[in-house]
């Protein structure tokens, strides 16, 4: 249940974040109802990316002939008007064409007529210094026209001017339109300045939901018609050249190759210029990448302008070929928004950034790839996030956190969005922060009431060690008694009925306790559960309360390490000199191992309970313990768990017998050791006594009886200390052989051996 509620949280967290950055990139496509919905995500982002941007813009550096005609608040006091009349616009005009300059983008409107003075209209002296300055070849003036804006009435169609400048549309496929407006009759250029072949181009300012304006509409689709260019966007067509000329003298002299394409696979219109591709959403807007603020780009106050020497020679190496926006930055003139680079950032110096991005062909990636940019990084930092978490060490999970944000955030910063991905940073440090605190917060709530349960229940009987482990696992033991396939395990010391008459009951105690101490510690370290002492017999089981599907591989690991160990336990005690008597000296256990269908669970009275085994599979374990000492062998092991257990060790079979209180056959097994550790001569033991077992069970008794011996003497090179002392299975088979010489089995016989003993 842990596990499933953690990943369905993890689930939601990851799809959410998943969802919003694709929400972030594509909201203002969507109509009006649905991007008060998805609002969210970009509400979010957008303030973070703007942080971002701002560490680097400062690397970028204004175009020199980019430079502002400033209205300022000392200009508009020295000419003692507002607005500026348009006899003073006209001398500027002329003063610029002196100056060299190429373009002049105008954001100012010129929709009423202005007034007649002594028979004189100051409208005529701006038209006629309009077409004084675009005289020059390739010069040009452009005046703005504004889209709907609320309370204002608007046209009924597209003015028909308005036609000469749109933009060939390309149209492959699907055809994506974007979505149409309308166009203001508020604040249309006169006719007459149109007349002048001055170019337009539409100003609209719109600011995203937390009311910064981040993004410009570069292109408009009024009516559904045609699509129109941008102020900002026909500034820069004019000024890098971007037309071809007209063939026909009848028709306007110049055509923009700038060119529109709705043939696109996403479904985004693709802006073609000069410098590049720019993907729009379906408002016509793409973001700015800004290259600054108000103190950034050359400002020239308009009054200088117009009353500097016509020859300074500084305004001319200033001007020169020079795209120049005329502008308010006065704060009376209320033209001041709020931007990423400045809460109270003029208009004019929004068309400035924008141009600049243009002209500089330093354009955003298409949505798709900032998209997939944003998905890639949120997931791979996920995911590496989790598998750290996996280990569960709150130290390893703060750590990582740290360093994933950090190096997020440093990739992001200082590459990609100096490559123009838009990447959704903010999802991908809300993802990784809510999937960290959601398997924190799961993790450190169900620890306490799994590691709770498991110990009240199982702390009596089972090693912490394997509580913490059934706990890391995710399997809560079933309490009460259970069946399954199981590995039961018995050990025994030999003749330890003779330690009591050579030892105190203190030196008893303390062997016992140095004994015990080091079985159980290799018991539990291969998840054995304990089930009792007896004495100085370990019961023990595999399998329970926790699954293991490797528990008869364990049971005879740990067989293997328990003789090993008690090898070294005599050798330590030897070396402790007269300490103990030579039957410690000679101490070895005899083990049984058996695997079946064992119940395990909580038994006895409902006052006092113990958590053990039982079952004929259990039965049999202890017998082959047993037993084992009428083979001369420490390690006895029924053929069910030599079948579990794999090819790791080095077996040979011992014989097939019926134990005593059993009428079912058994076939069992001497533990020899590990297969990659073995020496040769336990090896040829293995080969050589199989091949004996073969002509015995053929009753083929010479033949036993002479490899039977061959096998002998790898049984001393085994246990040379036990030569004449005790009895081996090579000697044992070797007396059967000539006792079954001298009186035959009956014809029946089918190798089974009956033992009459415990």
């Amino acid at each position: 249940m842990k596990n499933i509620v953690k990943n369905i949280g993890l689930f939601i967290i990851i799809i959410f974040s998943c969802v919003s950055v694709f929400f972030s990139l594509y909201s203002k496509d969507y109509e009006a109802k649905w991007r008060d919905l998805t609002s969210y995500a970009s509400f979010f982002e957008n303030r973070f990316y703007d942080f971002r941007m701002l560490q680097t813009m400062h690397k970028r550096k204004p175009h020199p002939k980019i430079i502002l005609a400033d209205i300022d608040d000392d200009s508009i006091k020295k000419l003692n008007s507002w607005p500026i009349p348009r006899t003073k616009w006209a001398e500027m005009l002329k003063k610029l064409r002196g100056y060299g300059a190429k373009i002049v983008a105008f954001d100012v409107f010129f929709s009423e007529d202005s007034m007649t003075c002594n028979g004189q209209n100051p409208d005529d002296d701006l038209v006629a210094a309009i077409e004084y300055f675009q005289e020059v070849p390739n010069n040009r003036v452009i005046l703005p026209y504004n889209l709907q804006v609320g309370g204002t009435e608007h046209y009924t169609s597209i003015p028909d001017d308005l036609y000469i400048f749109a933009l060939t549309t390309k149209v492959g496929g699907a055809n994506y339109e974007m979505y149409p407006t309308f166009i203001s009759d508020s604040v249309y250029p006169l006719q007459k300045l149109i007349d002048a072949e001055t170019s337009l181009g539409f100003i609209e300012a719109t600011a995203d939901t937390d009311g910064v304006i981040r993004h410009y509409k570069a292109l408009a689709f009024p009516y559904g018609e045609v699509h129109v260019p941008s102020y900002g966007l026909t500034a820069y067509m004019h000024w890098i050249g971007e037309f071809d000329e007209y063939d026909d003298p009848s028709k306007m002299d110049k055509i923009f190759k700038t060119q529109l394409d709705l043939s696109t696979a996403g479904g985004k219109p693709i802006l073609k210029t000069k410098k590049g591709d720019i993907e729009l959403n379906l408002k016509g807007e793409t973001k700015v990448r800004w290259t600054g603020g108000e103190e950034t780009y050359k400002r020239i106050p308009i009054y200088d302008i117009i009353t500097k020497d016509p020859n300074d020679e500084e305004l001319k190496n200033l001007f020169e070929d020079a795209l120049v926006f005329v502008g308010a930055t006065a704060y009376g003139a209320h033209d001041l928004r709020n931007t990423p680079v400045h809460p109270m950032l003029p208009g004019v110096m929004v068309h400035m950034n924008f141009a600049q991005m243009l002209i500089d062909g330093y354009y955003f990636k298409p949505f798709k790839e900032s998209a997939k940019l944003s998905w890639l990084l949120l997931i791979i930092s996920v995911i590496i996030l989790l598998l750290v978490q996996l280990k569960e060490n709150p130290i390893y999970d703060l750590a990582i956190l740290v360093v994933l944000v950090t190096v997020l955030f440093y990739a992001d910063t200082y590459y990609f969005v100096e490559q123009g991905y838009e990447t959704k940073l903010f999802w991908c440090f809300f993802a990784l922060t809510m999937c960290y605190g959601w398997n924190t917060i799961v993790n450190f709530y169900m620890a306490n009431q799994d590691k709770a349960f498991l110990k009240n229940a199982f702390g009596n009987y089972i090693s912490p060690e394997l509580i913490d482990e059934m706990y890391e696992s995710g399997h809560a033991p079933t309490l009460g008694g259970t069946s399954g396939i199981r590995t039961a395990y018995f050990t025994d010391i030999q003749g330890f009925s003779s330690f009591s008459e050579k030892l105190s009951a203190t030196q008893l105690v303390e062997l016992l306790n140095e004994y015990l101490t080091a079985m159980t510690d290799i018991l539990l370290e291969e998840k054995g559960t304990l089930d009792k002492y007896e004495g100085d017999a370990i019961i023990a089981f595999f399998g329970a309360p926790m699954e293991l599907p490797d528990h008869a591989q364990r049971s005879c690991m740990v067989a293997h390490r328990m003789q090993e160990k008690l090898l070294e336990l005599r050798k330590k005690w030897v070396s402790e000199g007269d300490k103990w008597p030579k039957i410690v000296h000679d101490m070895r256990m005899r083990i049984g191992i058996n695997s079946g269908d064992i119940v395990t669970g909580n038994m006895g009275s409902a006052s006092r309970m113990n958590y053990t085994m039982m079952g004929d599979s259990v039965n049999l374990a202890a017998r082959l313990e047993e037993s084992a000492k009428q083979y001369g062998i420490f390690t006895q092991v029924a053929k069910e768990t030599v079948e579990m257990a794999g090819d790791k060790f080095l077996w040979r079979e011992l014989d097939t017998i019926k134990v005593v209180g059993k009428s079912i056959p058994v076939t069992t097994y001497d533990l020899l050791g590990l297969k990659e550790t073995a020496p040769d001569y336990l090896k040829e033991l293995s080969e050589k006594f199989s091949a004996a077992i073969l002509l015995y069970k053929a009753q083929k008794w010479d033949e036993a009886i002479e490899l039977f011996k061959v096998t002998l003497e790898l049984e001393y090179m085994r246990f040379p200390d036990l030569k004449g002392v005790k009895t081996n299975p090579s000697e044992i088979y070797i007396k059967r052989c000539e006792d079954y010489k001298k009186l035959p089995p009956p014809p029946e016989w089918d190798g089974v051996f009956t033992l009459t003993s415990k």
